[in-house]
C-alpha cells in the first residue's frame, strides 16, 4: 500500500509539471520536451514492469492524463490532482494486469 501511494504521488507530481510546461508552451516558450521528466519508467519500475513492456498503451494512458491536468486548477500544493493520478496508476495497473494474465509480451 504504500508503494502505491508512492506512485501515485510521482504521478501528481508529473502532473503538476506538466500543468507548468503545458503554461509555457501557451504562451509562446515552447521548452521542446528538454524539462520532461521520464517519470512514466520510474513508477514503471516501482509497479514491477519491464522497461522492455512499455509500450505504446502504456504510453498512451499515461499521456492521456498528462493531457487531461491542463483542464485542472493550478494549485501550488497539487493536491487537486491527486484524483487524476489515483485514476491513472489505477489504469496502467490495470492494463499491466491484462497484458501479464494474457502472457502478451
Amino acid at each position: 500500500m504504500e508503494q502505491e501511494k508512492l506512485i501515485i504521488q510521482l504521478i501528481q507530481q508529473d502532473l503538476k509539471h506538466n500543468q507548468l510546461t503545458q503554461g509555457l508552451i501557451q504562451i509562446g516558450l515552447d521548452h521542446g520536451g528538454d524539462y520532461d521528466l521520464d517519470i512514466l519508467s520510474i513508477v514503471a519500475k516501482l509497479m514491477g514492469v519491464p522497461e522492455e513492456n512499455i509500450d505504446n498503451r502504456w504510453i498512451d494512458i499515461y499521456v492521456s492524463f498528462m493531457c487531461e491536468a491542463h483542464k485542472v486548477a493550478v494549485l501550488a500544493s497539487g493536491e487537486n490532482l491527486i484524483p487524476l493520478a489515483e485514476q491513472c496508476y489505477e489504469l496502467l495497473r490495470v492494463e499491466w494486469e491484462i497484458v501479464s494474465r494474457l502472457n502478451l509480451r
